[in-house]
C-alpha cells in the first residue's frame, strides 16, 4: 500500500484476506489514499473513516 507512511500491521484474516494497521498523515490524507484503492478494500476502522467513505460514494453514486 504505498499510499501509507507506515503500514504497523500485516496478517491474513480467518478467510485469507490480508488486515494491515497503517498510518496516515492526517484525516483527508486517510480518506484519499482509501478512495484510490478502488471498491475491492474495505476501511474496518475508525468509524468516521468508514462513514466518509460511504458518504462520498454514496454522493457519486447519486450524480
Amino acid at each position: 500500500m504505498g499510499t501509507a507512511p507506515a503500514v504497523l500491521t500485516e496478517e491474513p484474516d480467518a478467510v485469507g484476506l490480508l488486515r494491515l494497521k497503517v498510518t496516515f498523515q492526517g484525516a483527508r490524507h486517510a480518506v484519499w489514499a482509501l478512495w484510490q484503492l478502488g471498491t475491492d478494500r474495505e476501511a474496518l476502522s475508525p468509524e468516521w473513516l468508514r462513514a466518509s467513505l460511504r458518504d462520498r460514494a454514496a454522493a457519486l453514486a447519486t450524480r
